[in-house]
């Protein structure tokens, strides 16, 4: 179980998340690298005894380092296709990182 705090932890951590889809390459980069100060500062601290939880966390922790290294990847890409293929696996990225807030505000609301 969240508490309150760490629900709105959450919420805001999620929005930050769908704020990365608007923007060009240099915005998307600074807009990852402030979603990975704010986890590192704010989510990755969370401890919990719910298995499903911990669970979770640990995958928002792994897709959050593979995140990053993508941003790394897409600003360093020059062709279209590669630039192309990093946006997808950014895209696919936000997706899971939105599915996995989701399940655990889903969860705490029960």
């Amino acid at each position: 179980m969240l508490t309150k705090s760490q629900v709105l932890t959450f919420k805001s951590f999620q929005q930050m998340i769908s704020d990365l889809e608007a923007g060009d390459q240099v915005e998307l980069h600074q807009k990852i690298r402030s979603l990975q100060m704010f986890f590192q500062d704010k989510i990755q601290s969370i401890e919990s005894d719910d298995y499903q939880l911990r669970s979770v966390l640990v995958e928002i922790n792994k897709q959050m380092r593979l995140l990053s290294v993508d941003g790394m990847f897409l600003q360093t890409a020059r062709q279209a296709n590669t630039i192309e293929t990093r946006l997808g696996q950014i895209r696919d990225r936000i997706k899971l990182l939105t599915q996995y807030c989701s399940m655990i505000l889903e969860a705490d609301s029960h």
